[in-house]
Formats: C-alpha cells, sequence, structure tokens
C-alpha cells in the first residue's frame, strides 16, 4: 500500500479564481492527484478539498479560527483526514478533533490506520488551559489503545523532531512507547520534518521525503510511505 502523509497548511476555497488562495488549492490538488496514492493522511485540511476517487473520513470540525483565514462555505477546516481508494470503517474516539480512527474492512487481518496531530493549537484559543504536554498524552492514549493491534499505523504531525532542545521531553515520550511495544519509528532520526510516521512490528515501512513542496504550497514536506506485511519482505 502507498501512503502519502502530508500536512497542508489549510488550503481555501476561494471564488475568485485569480486569488492566490484558489491557485493554491488547486495547486494542492493537483499534486496529491500526481501521486498516485493509495491513501492519503493529511493534516490541516479542508473539506472543500475534493479528491475524486477518494472516501473522506475527517476528523470533528476544528473549533479555531484565525483572523486571517477564510471560513465561508465550503471551506470546513478539519485538523486531520483520511482519504482512501477503498472503504474504511471510521472508528469513534474520545477526542474527535485532533485525529481520525480508521480501519480496513478485512476482519481480524484489518489494517488500522490512526492519521493525528499533537496541537499547539490551543494557545490561540484563550479559554483553554491545555498544553502541548495535555495534547501530546491525550494522544498517547490513543497510542497505546492501538498497542494491541497487530496491523496498525500512527500517522500525522506531532509538532516534534530530534534535533528540538524545547521538545526533549516529548521526544523521550515518543520512543518509550516505541520501545515497550516493540513498534518501529522510521522517521525518529529525520530532522526535516515534524511530521511522524510509527507503525506495529508486523508491518514494514519504506519513508520518502518530497521536499519539492516545502515553502511552495505547505511549511511541510510530502512524505511518500509504502508499507507492507513485514512476512512478505525479504
Amino acid at each position: 500500500m502507498k501512503i502519502g502523509l502530508w500536512n497542508i497548511d489549510h488550503p481555501e476555497h476561494h471564488a475568485d479564481r485569480t486569488s492566490r488562495r484558489y491557485q493554491r488549492m488547486r495547486d494542492i490538488l493537483t499534486f496529491l492527484k500526481t501521486r498516485d496514492c493509495d491513501l492519503f493522511i493529511l493534516t490541516e485540511t479542508n473539506a472543500a478539498l475534493q479528491l475524486p476517487g477518494y472516501h473522506a473520513y475527517l476528523s470533528a470540525e476544528s473549533p479555531y479560527r484565525k483572523a486571517s483565514r477564510d471560513y465561508r462555505p465550503p471551506n470546513r477546516y478539519h485538523q486531520v483526514g483520511i482519504y482512501s481508494r477503498f472503504p474504511l470503517e471510521q472508528m469513534t474516539l474520545p477526542e474527535p478533533i485532533n485525529g481520525v480512527l480508521c480501519k480496513t474492512l478485512d476482519g481480524e487481518s484489518s489494517l488500522w490506520i490512526y492519521g493525528n496531530v499533537i496541537t499547539i493549537k490551543d494557545r490561540w484559543q484563550k479559554d483553554s488551559t491545555k498544553t502541548y504536554r495535555d495534547r501530546l498524552e491525550e494522544q498517547l492514549d490513543v497510542f497505546e489503545a492501538l498497542a494491541s493491534k497487530p496491523r496498525c499505523i500512527i500517522a500525522g504531525d506531532f509538532n516534534l523532531k530530534v534535533n528540538w532542545a524545547q521538545k526533549r521531553g516529548a521526544f523521550r515520550r515518543l520512543r518509550d512507547f516505541v520501545n515497550q511495544h516493540g513498534w518501529i519509528w522510521p522517521t525518529e532520526t529525520q530532522t526535516e520534518s515534524v511530521q511522524h510516521i510509527i507503525h506495529s512490528p508486523h508491518l514494514m515501512a519504506k519513508v520518502a521525503l518530497d521536499m519539492s513542496v516545502k515553502g511552495r504550497w505547505s511549511d511541510h514536506p510530502f512524505f511518500i510511505v509504502d508499507i507492507q506485511p513485514a512476512s512478505l519482505v525479504d
């Protein structure tokens, strides 16, 4: 299975086809179509972004508002979207804003897919007392609940990376989870992005970064993940 992971920094639909916002949305859509992925995990996405041929599974609409952003219909912002060429079953979550959990329709051999953001956006919401650490622990609770799944991939914008001193504690917490459960963290040492992928040991993943999109349509590179059962790897 070929998976695309990308934080697309909330693209906007705009009625004015000459506007930069309209063109950015079109450019992102065109790029995604060229990647020919079986499934996309997109963070900071917009329900106005329609991918023909894909089923869309979205987190709850984001409550956060930024004055410079266009919220007029059809714009509806979501922290996470999973877009799949094949139907999935979307599962309920205790915290539905910052994650989407789906599984394939394969019974006991289902692949579980969790797209998520460890958000720092509560800093924009004056009535929230939650910190990055609080949001980190919320996500790790979900990770723990998925630890027993034999075929599971967790991917998204974790807002941490190996060389960030201010996120050293969060990095250790994630590493502890990976080590405790024997999971695999192929993006652990990469320094180009705060996006990450971890997966259960029954899977193998090859990860490549496309840096060409960073700075053009997003602040983040595009990740291409080739994932398959470990038993199929020589």
